[in-house]
């Protein structure tokens, strides 16, 4: 065994992509390379280091939130981080916006409002090409935030495709036929396609806007009871399925339609419906993805501060904001994407001002 020592990062635990230009000087790689090192821990950082120099540089980085280890250099190397995955977060809770994304923008090493605007995207895909490791460190993070993080490994994903009236459907249609798929009618156009087939249809629709691909892996759902069975055991299994308070039950069934989960998975959502279609209930899945909203401002005991959090957002001027609010209830005319619009809900409330969100 030879005296000469490696740093090799275990996990990018709570570490920052802005420590890559602090690391640059101290080792011989490129600052791309070093990044892509850190977000596909476990990796060797550097190698032939004397022990002095390597625990040295195992203390900043330890200090920087990064897990790594000092060993020797003719030890058993890590092994490899295998599959590597892109990385989108959903916000639970509208009302951790400001948290989600100041914890963001340290992972990045960004400014606040570029992780703001990486939330708020469709999907929100925050990172790519990370090992499993940095997902699970990126888990762990965020869960306290009420923020869950969606993984998929690119090559075997699966997608579907979304077609809007700004595109020629004739055009969609042969280069979804030139793949093999079957078009359907838009807005959801193609079901299920692999990776290969969406890589060929973006480069043949990408550049002329109006389609929109989505990885099954980031697509989220709204759940709604439409109907009730009229079975004496179906209030039971409300209660077991959603965690809803028994007293609420005979007051939600007499109020349907009534939206029972909301931002559930893919996968999830066959999990919770099974068991209620089975029992009888007609229920509605709603892709939350594209989904965007005018907000209403019912009243407010803040109008000045809520114009000002307003008029940047919705991209109006702050005079014409504040004319707005003079005048209650207003229903500003911007949309705005599904995680905005419940921040913004969230963050008014915060402020004394009272909103509605009515879908598009």
């Amino acid at each position: 065994m030879n005296g000469s020592r490696r740093v090799t990062v275990l996990s990018f635990h709570r570490g920052s992509a802005s420590i890559v230009r602090a690391l640059v000087p101290h080792f011989d790689l490129p600052p791309a390379e070093l990044a892509a090192r850190l977000f596909r821990a476990p990796a060797v950082l550097a190698g032939g280091l004397p022990e002095e120099l390597a625990r040295s540089l195992s203390e900043v980085l330890g200090n920087a939130g990064l897990r790594v280890v000092v060993e020797p250099d003719d030890a058993p190397l890590p092994p490899p981080a295998g599959q590597t995955y892109d990385v989108a977060l959903y916000l639970r809770d509208g009302g951790r916006f400001r948290e989600v994304s100041t914890e963001l923008a340290a992972v990045l090493g960004c400014p606040l409002a570029d992780a703001a605007a990486a939330l708020c995207a469709t999907p929100p895909t925050v990172l790519g090409s990370v090992s499993q490791a940095t997902v699970d460190a990126l888990r762990e993070r965020f869960a306290p935030l009420g923020a869950e993080v969606d993984a998929s490994h690119p090559p075997t994903a699966r997608y579907d495709v979304f077609a809007t009236e700004a595109v020629s459907l004739a055009v969609v249609r042969s280069a979804l036929e030139a793949q093999g798929v079957t078009p359907g009618e838009p807005p959801l156009v193609a079901r299920d396609l692999s990776h290969e087939q969406a890589e060929r249809v973006w480069r043949e629709l990408g550049a002329r806007g109006g389609v929109r691909l989505l990885d099954h892996a980031f697509q989220r759902f709204d759940v709604s009871l439409l109907e009730a069975p009229s079975d004496a055991g179906f209030p039971e299994l409300l209660v077991r399925e959603t965690g809803m308070p028994p007293a609420l039950v005979p007051k939600v069934l007499k109020r349907l339609p009534v939206v029972l989960h909301t931002g559930l998975s893919r996968a999830d959502v066959v999990a919770r419906t099974a068991p209620l279609e089975a029992a009888g209930a007609k229920l509605a899945v709603q892709l939350l993805n594209f989904r965007s909203f005018r907000l209403t401002v019912e009243d407010s005991k803040d109008p000045a501060g809520a114009a000002e959090l307003l008029a940047p957002v919705l991209g109006l001027p702050a005079n014409e904001a504040r004319t707005a609010l003079s005048r209650l209830p207003h229903t500003f005319q911007p949309a705005v994407g599904d995680t905005r619009a419940r921040w913004l809900v969230a963050e008014l409330k915060a402020r004394g001002t009272r909103a509605s969100l009515v879908a598009q």
